[in-house]
């Protein structure tokens, strides 16, 4: 992306709003980023000033640019029910994405259409090249989503990350922006996609 560029928020992808995160997300955040079930495969629940720091970070200038991290809550029927998350690097070229829902909304496909929105942000509007996600070998779940997509498994890390107090396992994940748009023509339109030819 460049200086020019900004992003166009809120993106509708069949029921969902994907909208940036804002203040009035504190308590739905809350109810998720503190509980030790849900954050076991990350880094540990959050406290109450780590979400609002967070949270405040979204409300700076340049979110979504280079060396900068996006966190879209993820919307349907007017409630958050989960968020991803685009951290771009610093050349602004390549991003890393992530995800978590509150499980009250898992099992129903709502978190793998957000997590391909959410490329489709990254790929469309930031205009990246490609996007990477690290995911725990035990999140079988998460790894699974991103096999679902098309994303494509590049490695497996012994130890590679240390999360809750113990060294774990991480398998890489990728896919490039033009095997997003060949897969995924039809959420394109969606999220802003412009004529790339």
């Amino acid at each position: 992306m460049d200086d020019t560029q900004t992003l166009r928020l809120p993106v509708t992808v069949g029921e969902l709003l994907l909208r940036q995160i804002g203040p009035r997300d504190f308590n739905d955040l809350r109810s998720y980023w503190s509980d030790p079930e849900v954050m076991k495969y990350c880094w540990g629940p959050l406290t109450d000033d780590q979400i609002s720091g967070t949270i405040r970070e979204q409300a700076e200038d340049g979110v979504g640019g280079p060396g900068t991290s996006l966190y879209l809550a993820v919307v349907l029927d007017r409630m958050l029910i989960g968020d991803c998350q685009l951290a771009i690097s610093p050349d602004g070229r390549q991003g890393t994405v992530g995800f978590m829902f509150n499980p009250r909304f898992t099992g129903r496909g709502l978190a793998t259409r957000a997590v391909v929105a959410t490329l489709g942000v990254g790929f469309v509007q930031l205009e990246l090249h490609r996007i990477d996600a690290a995911v725990d070998v035990r999140n079988e779940r998460s790894w699974k989503l991103l096999d679902r997509i098309g994303m494509r498994r590049e490695g497996h890390l012994i130890h590679g990350s240390y999360s809750n107090g113990e060294w774990v396992d991480d398998y890489m994940y990728a896919i490039l922006d033009s095997e997003w748009h060949d897969k995924h023509p039809h959420v394109a339109t969606a999220v802003g996609f412009k004529n790339r030819g």
